[in-house]
């Protein structure tokens, strides 16, 4: 399928060639040039996608003396160092920071620059050589194009000569034989005109004749064109003189132009399997999300179920179980595959989070290698292959074994697996084996590097469920199977008590615990959400109330100041007022002017006091214990009873849970005290109480409040989009709205947000990484999936 891809010969080879390495180095740099090259496809325009030519054998052959390139091979070096030429002005103008491995690939490529011009002046894209290649090319090709009209001239009047005689056809036309123009003549006419005939008609009715005259300047036109492969010839072998001292150069170029042939085969195969690059770590492990097997994902064109599965230094050898056809052999031999493929440089079918490890060695038994040839039985080649494992097997070793312990008498096959994977664990090799044993399944209680896995089975429909859970045993639900494809329940009854009850109820409880198991951790799951969620968001506004009781004392604290300044600004007023009535000796006109003052000073005292009431109803309003108003001005608890308002009275006020007392009347009005706050509130916004004292109800208060925070919350969630667009707009607009976009997020307790910034020069995307790295809101981020915008998105992950 790689090679399929490939349009250049070498690269064909280089992928016949692609093996199995066990170098950490090697493999990091084969995929992340791979892994280059997938997003060049992905989000490139620019690079160069034909005229991928290998001329690396038509170079080798002009090593020897005297041989002359010829004009194909002339015109396929043109176009293939346009190709070249393309490539590295693409991979080293600008791409050291964005593909870094191909830009170090390409930097060992030397061209001289003056070839390519050569070849322009030499060649046209038709592949005909240019007549001013040469000035004696320049002076035949003209002398040909001379000759090439008088022989026309002189056909063409012998052509109409012959037809208005009656010689040739009325519809005959001057025509090629032999490399020759000629005319058609009648068989009864054909000696009319002298010349040479060439050709005739299969009814024999007509011969095709090249007349004398003509004869002899077609023979000088052959010349001239003898004259001109001869010169072109001269041509070329100047130019292979020129070329020779370059070929050790060229030849090095037409590998690299092979390397990224087979490099875009690769990265294109990825894009067909939706594969990409893992975290690959030099040590021995496996632990990898969503992998797909890549050959069914194809076929299936990617409707299939993918597995995850974890080998470490805890846990390095799984023992997989379950029903026969749920996928135990397809997912080992995937598991084969894709570290296979790894090795081999390629791009895996699996989530770009996964961890890949690097095995020095990789053994595999699967299937049946019987041979009769050999003298080889199914059972004794598994033990051949098992031989062959244990020579070698060590700490690096990866090993995946089919039906283990199967192909002979059962007790004795399995107790020979067991000892084997007991020996395989003792070395410390990482594997996967499948089987139907129970003691096999046993072994993970008694070792602790030893785990269970089993292919899930849906019992109710009676089918496979193709999912990989590890952590317990799977059942092979060989009774539930031949039921539901129709065997005799006769016999089925038969091999239960051949069986026993418990076994069967042993197999059943197996399933039944791992339903009953996959239904806790989702319900602990959704709790352990949930609590995280409260817990976060008391803190928020348990700190969001501590704010608004700082803003309520500043509050206070400014009305104080306000009110004492207008004492003390009466007080003045009256003094005032009582020293000019003093010093004026009671004058009447003087004492009436000094009331009217005493008068106006005593409204606009009033009219402020009134003014600052007005301010602290404001200021309540925000606190959250008055949030939570009674809608359509509720009144009081009916149960309580209303009494009439007087100096004393227990009160509520209007659209809050708050109460207070009494302490003044001012008409319509009346001064209310409540939690060593006065306030002046309308006598219509107040209910009367038979309370002898004002309740406490902090704690309803607070129940309240985080009610209306909740519900707040809830409304503000519905709306909040994830996705935050900050294209088009400038720097310092940008990093405002994405600041109050984290902070939403925060509030809403999202986890996962989206900031779209675009590619482009890449300073808008630079600017929020900074200011993300300096949010202590903000756990990680990184760019998006290549398939779903790359580096023109980054994905934030909130704490």
């Amino acid at each position: 399928m790689v090679a399929a891809e490939c349009t250049n010969a070498l690269a064909e080879q280089m992928v016949q060639k692609m093996a199995f390495s066990n170098s950490y180095d090697r493999v990091v740099r084969e995929l992340q040039q791979t892994e280059e090259f997938r997003q060049i496809l992905v989000m490139e325009t620019g690079f160069p996608s034909q005229d991928f030519i290998d001329l690396t054998d038509e170079l080798l052959r002009l090593r020897v003396g005297n041989t002359v390139i010829d004009q194909q091979a002339l015109f396929d070096l043109k176009c293939s160092l346009r190709t070249i030429g393309e490539c590295l002005r693409f991979l080293l103008d600008d791409a050291a920071a964005r593909y870094p491995m191909l830009h170090e690939l390409a930097q060992k490529v030397e061209l001289d620059p003056s070839l390519s011009k050569t070849l322009a002046k030499l060649i046209d894209d038709k592949g005909e050589i240019y007549d001013n290649a040469s000035d004696t090319l320049l002076d035949i090709r003209r002398e040909i194009a001379k000759k090439r009209c008088d022989v026309d001239n002189q056909i063409n009047r012998q052509l109409a000569r012959a037809k208005r005689e009656g010689w040739a056809p009325e519809n005959g036309e001057v025509t090629i034989r032999n490399g020759r123009l000629v005319i058609p003549m009648l068989d009864t006419h054909r000696r009319k005109i002298r010349g040479l005939i060439h050709d005739e008609s299969a009814t024999r009715q007509t011969a095709f004749l090249e007349p004398s005259d003509v004869v002899e300047l077609n023979n000088d036109l052959r010349e001239l064109e003898f004259a001109e492969r001869h010169e072109i010839q001269k041509i070329l072998a100047q130019f292979t003189d020129r070329l020779r001292p370059q070929l050790t150069q060229l030849i090095n170029a037409y590998w690299f132009l092979a390397r990224i042939d087979f490099i875009r085969a690769k990265a294109r195969f990825a894009l067909t399997l939706r594969a990409g690059r893992p975290i690959v770590d030099s040590i021995a492990k496996i632990n990898w999300l969503d992998a797909r097997h890549p050959l069914l994902y194809l076929a299936h064109k990617g409707d299939i179920v993918p597995f995850n599965i974890t080998l470490d230094d805890t846990h390095h050898i799984l023992i997989v179980s379950g029903p026969n056809a749920g996928g135990k052999s397809v997912c080992l031999k995937a598991v084969g595959l894709i570290q296979y493929m790894l090795q081999c440089g390629l791009l895996v079918p699996c989530r770009e989070t996964s961890e890949f490890g690097i095995f020095d060695d990789i053994f595999i038994d699967i299937g049946d290698q019987q041979s009769i040839d050999n003298d080889l039985s199914t059972y004794t080649s598994h033990l051949q292959n098992m031989k062959s494992l244990l020579e070698t097997a060590h700490e690096g070793t990866l090993f995946l074994l089919d039906e283990l312990g199967g192909g002979t008498e059962p007790r004795s096959g399995c107790a020979i697996a067991e000892a084997l994977i007991e020996e395989l664990h003792s070395r410390h090799a990482y594997g996967v084996a499948t089987t139907h044993y129970a003691d096999l399944k046993l072994l993970a209680d008694r070792h602790a590097g030893i785990c269970n896995g089993a292919m899930l089975f849906d019992t109710d429909q009676m089918k496979p469920l193709y999912r990989l859970a590890i952590g317990h045993p799977g059942s092979s639900f060989a009774f539930e199977i031949a039921r539901n494809i129709g065997f005799p329940e006769e016999i089925l009854r038969a091999a239960g008590e051949k069986v026993g009850v418990e076994q069967l109820n042993f197999e059943h409880q197996l399933q039944q615990i791992e339903l009953e198991k996959q239904q806790l951790a989702q319900q602990k799951a959704q709790l352990d959400m949930a609590d995280a969620f409260l817990s976060e968001v008391t803190g928020k506004y348990r700190q969001l109330s501590d704010n608004l009781e700082s803003r309520r004392y500043d509050i206070l604290s400014s009305a104080r100041k306000e009110a004492q300044e207008i004492i003390a600004n009466a007080n003045r007023t009256v003094e005032q007022t009582i020293s000019d009535i003093r010093e004026a000796q009671a004058e009447r006109e003087i004492t009436l002017r000094a009331r009217e003052r005493m008068k106006a000073e005593l409204q606009r005292i009033a009219s402020d006091q009134e003014k600052h009431d007005e301010q602290r109803e404001a200021a309540q309003a925000t606190l959250p214990a008055a949030e939570a108003r009674r809608p359509g001005g509720a009144r009081p608890d009916p149960e309580e009873g209303e009494a009439p308002i007087r100096i004393g009275t227990i009160v509520r006020i209007d659209g809050q849970e708050t109460f207070g007392q009494v302490v003044e009347l001012k008409g319509k009005k009346a001064v209310v005290e409540s939690n060593s706050i006065r306030m002046t509130i309308a006598l219509n916004r107040l209910g009367g109480t038979w309370k002898k004292a004002i309740p406490a109800d902090k704690s309803s208060r607070q129940n309240n409040r985080f009610q209306s925070i909740y519900d707040d919350i809830n409304e503000k969630r519905k709306y909040f989009n994830p996705t935050l667009d900050l294209r088009g707009q400038r720097a310092e607009e940008a990093l405002g709205s994405l600041q109050q976009f984290l902070d939403e997020a925060t509030l809403l307790s999202e986890k996962e947000l989206r900031v779209l910034h675009g590619k482009g020069y890449g300073i808008l995307k630079q600017l929020i990484r900074q200011q993300l790295q300096g949010n202590h809101d903000v756990q990680s981020y990184h760019s998006e999936r290549i398939e779903l915008g790359g580096d023109g998105i980054t994905v934030v992950h909130l704490k």
